[in-house]
């Protein structure tokens, strides 16, 4: 493989993940706020607020890791 395949890979798994991170946490919250349930939780248990502003930090972390591997593949010229 050449290098830019390897950058591609490696950066490429970097955004995945912070994109994967995002987004499965974000539709976890938005089915907790529709219907007060939350997945892997028991039925009727509430989420203390700690835990809810972790859990959209993790949200935020998750944009930004995929916004810098996206740019970070766009200045590599991969994409």
């Amino acid at each position: 493989m050449s290098d830019p395949s390897w950058s591609f890979l490696l950066v490429g798994s970097f955004a995945a993940v912070g994109a994967a991170m995002a987004l499965g946490t974000l539709a976890a919250l938005l089915r907790y706020r529709r219907t007060g349930e939350f997945p892997g939780a028991t039925a009727g248990e509430e989420l203390p607020r700690g835990r809810l502003i972790a859990l959209w930090l993790r949200v935020g972390v998750g944009a930004v890791l995929t916004v810098i591997g996206v740019v970070a593949l766009q200045r590599q010229g991969l994409i």
